[in-house]
């Protein structure tokens, strides 16, 4: 194959699109250009061409990834996703993974630990929707499993949420109690573990509890 054109991108100018025997192959970066040694008339072999279009994607997958994690931390799965939704081929989508992970840009477990802190404390979410979620974002069974202690709804992770809930009310009517236990279920804490720690919150503060 022939280098019949080199062209310079009109939106990029630091970008050009090769010809190859007259149709466009494949663009490159001014510094690329310069690194292959390509040149209007020059032959260039079919190995050569997909060595290029390999690094290019390579490259660009790179840059997706790291602008998407620019913005928060994200699971591996997320990353595979986003790839995907770029059509990046699953050759590209390994090698780029293998090098988020060599340079600690993903890590599963911190990316968990940091979600569960975030769930818990910003938003007061229980342990059921937060394992539920990260279970969404790819995170594994092993790697939930060895995040148990962080993942446990302590007491006072319910009564800040009832106590939001409420806002200084006390509530002993059965239906209303039905409603705070389903909305404390909703938000991802144990229906009869939120029911035993509402029961006790109400006799701390001294009031009578409907069986």
């Amino acid at each position: 194959m022939i280098i019949t054109d080199i062209q310079k991108q009109k939106h990029n100018e630091k970008r050009f699109s090769v010809f190859l025997d007259g149709e466009y192959a494949f663009s490159v970066t001014d510094i690329d250009l310069l690194y292959y040694k390509l040149k209007v008339g020059e032959n260039i072999t079919s190995e050569k061409v997909n060595e290029i279009i390999y690094n290019n994607a390579a490259a660009a997958a790179k840059k997706t990834a790291l602008n998407f994690l620019g913005y928060r931390m994200r699971s591996r799965k997320e990353i595979v996703d986003k790839l995907r939704s770029k059509e990046y081929s699953d050759d590209i989508i390994k090698y780029t993974l293998e090098f988020l992970e060599n340079y600690g840009y993903v890590n599963d477990r911190e990316f968990a630990e940091a979600y569960i802190k975030d769930k818990k404390n910003l938003k007061g979410f229980g342990s059921l929707r937060i394992r539920y979620e990260l279970s969404g974002l790819g995170i594994d069974d092993e790697i939930l499993g060895s995040l148990e202690d962080l993942l446990y709804d302590k007491d006072e992770d319910i009564i800040k949420v009832i106590e939001k809930r409420l806002k200084g009310r006390i509530i002993t009517d059965r239906r209303e109690m039905q409603k705070l236990y389903s909305y404390l279920y909703g938000r991802g804490f144990p229906y009869e573990r939120s029911k035993e720690v509402f029961q006790e919150y109400i006799k701390n503060i001294g009031e009578d509890i409907i069986d």
